[in-house]
């Protein structure tokens, strides 16, 4: 590898390493390597690369001759085998292992954790492991990801606030504390109710964020579209037509069926919630009505409270 100037773009990194631009733009943001912002573009020192790349060749050489070399093999079978065995030292070793290998966060937890727990709650349902087994397995995912997500921290300028969090009766916390995570490390300010947030409580968060640009709910039961839909009619009142009010998670099946409970918009998993709110940000045209993942019109504040009597500026 020649590189002949000192300071470097990550489009010139990701020449220098031949890998795709997200690739090295994944390296720069989770900090694997070092980079300064000026000006909102990420610079790299040509000594900073070099010294990434023979850390990079180390740790594979190290993975390649250890036993435990398997783990990078297949990160899917030998988590799923941690969480079942209720193993969180294993499990997040798996997880390191994914990022010392070039893992994002997102994939890591999107096309990872997500889908071996996914796969842990349809045995549960199949009948073929105890509740117990699944209630453990989501207790070590909740300590992986409180251990992971340190490394979701974006520097620089933040580019507004989103309010998520799940209806009344919702009992799964772990997909939005993900989901918050993956928003954080895209650069926006997060309030994370959690589940089982009673309608008036949400409508209370959502007046008083400055800049709200957004809300997401999560419902990932049949059971909590009742309260989902009490909820998003509750809020709509309370906040008006204009901020966009996004319904995900894996009991929403469409747009239509996320649009017949009161939302704007149908969020398909994270990444579709992460492609909106980019798409807010940047596109001034109205979309049609049949998009899923383009918003209506540009960010809006949260309308504010009326004073009560005696109050003062």
């Amino acid at each position: 590898m020649s590189i002949d100037d000192d300071v470097l773009s990550v489009e010139e990194v990701a020449v220098a390493l031949g890998v795709h631009y997200m690739t090295a733009y994944r390296y720069v943001k989770r900090r694997a390597l070092e980079a300064t912002q000026v000006e909102g573009q990420w610079q790299i020192r040509r000594s900073d690369l070099e010294a990434f790349v023979s850390s990079r060749s180390e740790r594979r050489a190290k993975a390649q001759g250890s036993p435990d070399s398997r783990r990078t093999a297949d990160y899917h079978s030998e988590l799923h085998r941690c969480l079942v065995e209720s193993d969180a030292n294993a499990a997040f070793e798996v997880l390191r292992s994914a990022i010392d290998s070039g893992a994002g966060m997102e994939e890591v937890y999107l096309d990872i954790l997500s889908p071996v727990l996914a796969q842990i709650g349809a045995s549960w349902a199949r009948g073929e492991i105890d509740i117990s087994v699944e209630h453990r397995a989501t207790a070590v995912a909740t300590r992986l990801v409180g251990q992971l997500s340190q490394r979701c921290v974006r520097r620089g300028r933040h580019r507004g606030n989103v309010l998520i969090g799940g209806p009344a009766g919702e009992r799964h916390s772990l997909a939005l504390a993900m989901l918050g995570d993956l928003l954080r490390l895209h650069g926006w300010d997060v309030s994370d109710l959690g589940a089982d947030t009673p309608a008036n409580s949400f409508v209370h968060a959502a007046s008083s964020i400055n800049n709200l640009v957004a809300v997401g709910v999560s419902v990932t039961s049949d059971e909590s579209l009742a309260s989902a839909a009490e909820l998003l009619s509750t809020l709509r009142r309370a906040i008006g037509d204009e901020l966009p009010v996004l319904l995900g998670g894996s009991a929403i099946r469409d747009v239509a069926h996320a649009r017949s409970l009161g939302a704007d918009h149908f969020a398909q998993g994270a990444r579709g919630f992460i492609e909106f709110l980019d798409a807010l940000k940047t596109t001034s045209a109205t979309p049609s009505k049949d998009s899923a993942a383009t918003p209506k019109s540009g960010p809006k504040k949260a309308p504010k409270k009326k004073p009560a009597a005696g109050d003062t500026d």
